[in-house]
């Protein structure tokens, strides 16, 4: 399966790491609480959590922050260790991230909340392994449905059940996943009725479906329209659709909306940039222009190498080009930065 469809590092993976790195400067027995929003960070005391909002006081003032919103939470309080798992798990580090958590005794932990966040963490490691091909898929699934068991009021939920879908698909279980990806769509918010049309038409993408896919792509981006949550997620739904556009051989159509999304996009936004340039190397390949598809795929290796799994793509689709365009030696030093960098990463065991 091409795992370009599965960011599972997430759409918020940068955010989380500036976020998590900033907090881990603070004293992991501070008396504040920290959400960190799409736009800014609260600070306060969390009293209130649940799968679509996050209630936050401060100075006696409750606030609910949208699931949507967040970018990540830090609590007061927390283990130390419980940060350098963020950190490496948000870096697509997983077993650095397992082996910062085993280390953490939880007999010491006294709120539910963060002992939920370390479920949370080894779930999200384990079945991220096991979509990079390092973790059985079978036993992935159920942690995860276990997890969504236990903690039906995690604030992770939404992000549990997309990684369900996401299992299910690497598992070649596409109508189960979309019944997972359809799920969100209950919710009553305009950007997860749009992430959930986006997700079932990546399904039926990965299915072979384009046709289907384009619909459910075009009927996300109608949900995604004017909502300030789910600007990025529009950026990836037109690329999501010109990747199925490509796909249905209107290579030149996809290769012009690829561009224009680039454009568009956050200079900042190493993740979608990462993607887009990769796409955008996988047109054309498919027109047989080497030379466009390396300078493409060397954006992402020197310009957006933070996204550690477009990364891995990029750096194995170079390892290939090099060679066929007469540099052995370049070919190799791709190869070898892959599997040195991306041990865990499908790219790096095919």
């Amino acid at each position: 399966m091409d795992t370009k469809k599965h960011h599972c590092v997430t759409l918020t993976g940068l955010a989380l790491v500036a976020f998590f790195a900033a907090a881990s400067t603070a004293d992991a027995q501070g008396s504040l609480d920290r959400i960190k929003r799409r736009n800014g960070t609260e600070s306060g005391k969390i009293t209130n959590i649940s799968a679509l909002e996050v209630t936050i006081s401060k100075g006696g003032v409750q606030s609910k922050v949208p699931v949507e919103e967040i970018r990540g939470i830090y609590f007061a309080g927390e283990p130390t260790k419980l940060n350098a798992a963020r950190l490496a798990a948000a870096a697509g580090h997983y077993q650095d991230a397992l082996n910062a958590l085993a280390k953490i005794d939880r007999g010491k932990v006294d709120r539910d909340e963060v002992l939920q966040d370390l479920d949370y963490l080894v779930m999200f490691c384990q079945a991220n392994r096991a979509l990079a091909g390092q973790e059985d898929l079978d036993q992935a699934t159920q942690q995860v449905s276990g997890f969504l068991a236990q903690h039906r009021s995690s604030y992770h939920v939404p992000r549990a059940i997309e990684l369900l879908g996401d299992l299910l698909v690497a598992g070649g279980k596409y109508d189960l996943a979309r019944k997972q990806y359809a799920k969100l769509g209950k919710a009553p918010s305009a950007y997860y009725q749009a992430r959930s049309a986006f997700l079932i038409g990546r399904a039926l993408e990965e299915k072979g479906q384009h046709a289907a896919a384009m619909a459910e792509f075009d009927r996300a981006l109608k949900l995604a329209a004017g909502n300030a949550a789910a600007q990025t997620l529009q950026l990836e739904i037109t690329l999501q659709r010109a990747e199925s556009q490509a796909a249905t051989g209107q290579v030149e159509e996809a290769t012009a909306a690829i561009k224009k999304i680039i454009t568009q996009a956050d200079a900042e936004d190493a993740p979608l940039l990462a993607r887009a340039y990769n796409a955008l190397g996988d047109c054309y390949l498919q027109t047989k222009d080497k030379q466009a598809a390396r300078d493409a795929f060397l954006h992402v290796d020197l310009l957006f190498n933070s996204a550690s799994a477009a990364h891995a793509k990029a750096l194995y689709e170079l390892s290939r080009l090099w060679s066929e365009l007469g540099h052995p030696e370049r070919a190799r030093e791709a190869q070898q930065r892959l599997r040195n960098q991306y041990p865990e990463s499908r790219w790096a065991n095919r």
